[in-house]
């Protein structure tokens, strides 16, 4: 009976996943050479985008179009199109029956039911330069402590592109290394901020049919003073860009949830823990969480991956090597900074001895690191990106032993037991870890706290604050809090708001380099380029 039902529900599933990808897309051009995008950011949020697509080899279809789906609160409108400096006419109601004669020389936007399609005539077939130019209302929103936006600004075409480019900037500010943070998902390329104040996304090779191009912003709040205000904080929205560790079977319960109409059994199933004593408990919403200000595990930093890990939290290995970075320029081992090399600044880490003592998890880690170092023991950001893999598949199996150590110390602890190969809670344990995400609250809301912060604590919230990506937003909430005190700290930590800046980008280095091709990084399209991000859709020719 139990294979029977089994049976069933495989069969199921593999029907669903042929439905979805039996529908194919043919190409009606021989290839799209390049599209270079140019954003235009105003300080209410919204964006003027201008797109340049050149096409080769046009041999069928009527229209071209850009799809831009997952637009909710934001408003897309004064579309217009360009070839060879003739303004197409503007429609306004586009018909995709017309006939390609009849599209030809016009363009349109067709309001969809999840969003927008940019519409315009092929024209003549053959080769096109089409230059289109579009305003996203609120791409650019409040959310909180900053503003920002995660967005898809090139999605599956009727042809994958050779080569894109994308600049963004604001006509009277300049973007630097203090106002503006920049991130890709979903393609082999890279992105930098620019001298002449813009910020730059460019592809290392051409795309694949799979890829796509996802960008996640960062922006000082001040300026964007008239932004929208988001539901919610810029932290839950770059958890869902970089969240790629999706359960398999929370896939599935969601394919039968939309189904079956039972989305609201992902979250009762997710959030539930079955302990070792076989009672069930769930994972209280953030709301009923009391706040913690004790440091938990005794700040074994193991026992906290290792504990966050199985209650499904986990944080990603580059913070994690964060937490310890904080720990070695506290002990003089290393310092982050800018220096110069072959003229320009760029991040790097000065290691300033070859060997430390410490724990053996952080000696693999500091030999791994020094593994990369020049001859004047300096890591750089250029060659983190460099050798980004190899860096990333080392720390993947570092990943492993510092769980695998956590778990030994939660054992010891009386955290968790195992009982035939399984790792569970026991009650107490899943209270004391329930405390780390008490914790977590606490400095999330750090700026807004009343009471006097204990100063003897600081060090450790430091880096418990890099393990949830967390370290320069505590760090200038320390400053406001005992700006004194907040001195001689960073003077020992050597851990000022912008060496933190730099420290976290090169954390950051290593995995934003390794995030090649699929679907993004997590979120609800369970991808390496994440939910949560406003466009996307398709689009070229039909």
């Amino acid at each position: 009976m139990k294979a029977k039902k089994y049976g069933i529900i495989f069969s199921l599933l593999v029907f669903i996943i042929l439905s979805v990808y039996s529908v194919k897309v043919h190409a009606a051009e021989d290839a799209i050479p390049s599209i270079q995008i140019k954003v235009i950011l105003n300080k209410d949020g919204s964006a003027i985008i201008t797109e340049v697509w050149e096409v080769k080899g046009v041999s069928s279809g009527t229209e071209y179009y850009k799809a831009l789906n997952n637009m909710e609160g934001r408003k897309v409108h004064s579309f217009s199109v360009r070839e060879s400096g003739r303004l197409y006419t503007a429609l306004d109601k586009w018909n995709t029956k017309l006939s390609r004669e009849e599209k030809k020389g016009t363009s349109g936007i067709l309001k969809k039911s999840d969003g927008y399609e940019l519409c315009w005539g092929i024209g003549d077939y053959g080769d096109h330069t089409y230059s289109l130019q579009y305003t996203i209302d609120n791409l650019v929103q409040n959310y909180g402590e900053y503003a920002g936006f995660y967005h898809q600004f090139i999605s599956k075409l009727s042809s994958a592109p050779k080569a894109i480019a994308i600049s963004i900037q604001m006509e009277d500010e300049a973007f630097n290394q203090e106002n503006a943070r920049i991130w890709r998902y979903g393609f082999d390329g890279k992105v930098a901020i620019q001298s002449n104040g813009s910020l730059t996304v460019i592809s290392n090779k051409a795309l694949a049919g799979k890829d796509y191009v996802n960008v996640l912003c960062r922006f000082d709040q001040r300026l964007f003073p008239n932004a929208a205000v988001a539901k919610i904080s810029f932290e839950e929205l770059q958890n869902t860009a970089n969240d790629k560790d999706i359960n398999p079977l929370i896939v599935v319960l969601i394919i039968f949830g939309f189904i079956g109409g039972g989305i609201g059994l992902i979250g009762f199933f997710y959030s539930r823990f079955k302990l070792s004593d076989n009672t069930v408990v769930r994972l209280p919403s953030t709301k009923k969480i009391n706040i913690n200000y004790s440091i938990p595990f005794g700040g074994n930093i193991p026992a906290i991956y290792a504990a966050l890990k199985l209650l499904r939290q986990g944080i990603s290995y580059n913070q994690l090597m964060g937490a310890y970075l904080i720990l070695w320029q506290e002990a003089n081992y290393i310092s982050i900074d800018k220096r110069t090399k072959k003229s320009k600044m760029e991040e790097s880490i000065l290691f300033k001895s070859e060997h430390i003592s410490a724990t053996t998890i952080e000696l693999l880690l500091f030999d791994l690191l020094m593994e990369e170092v020049d001859h004047d023991n300096i890591l750089w950001s250029s060659d983190i990106i460099k050798n980004a893999t190899n860096i990333s598949q080392k720390l993947k199996l570092w990943e492993k032993e510092v769980n695998n150590e956590g778990i030994k110390e939660l054992s010891r602890l009386g955290v968790v037991e195992e009982n035939k190969g399984t790792i569970r809670f026991t009650s107490q344990g899943f209270d004391k870890t329930i405390m780390i995400l008490g914790l977590k609250k606490y400095l999330s809301e750090l700026t807004n706290q009343s009471e006097e912060v204990n100063n003897e604590l600081w060090g450790d919230y430091l880096v418990i604050a890099a393990m949830f990506n967390m370290g320069e937003k505590v760090l200038k909430a320390f400053e406001n809090i005992d700006k004194s005190y907040y001195n001689g700290f960073v003077n020992h930590y050597g851990c000022n708001a912008y060496s933190m800046f730099y420290f976290m980008s090169m954390t950051s280095h290593i995995s934003n380099s390794t995030v090649m091709n699929a679907g993004g990084t997590g979120g609800s399209t369970f991808s390496s380029g994440g939910g949560g991000f406003s466009g996307g859709g398709g689009g070229g020719s039909r």
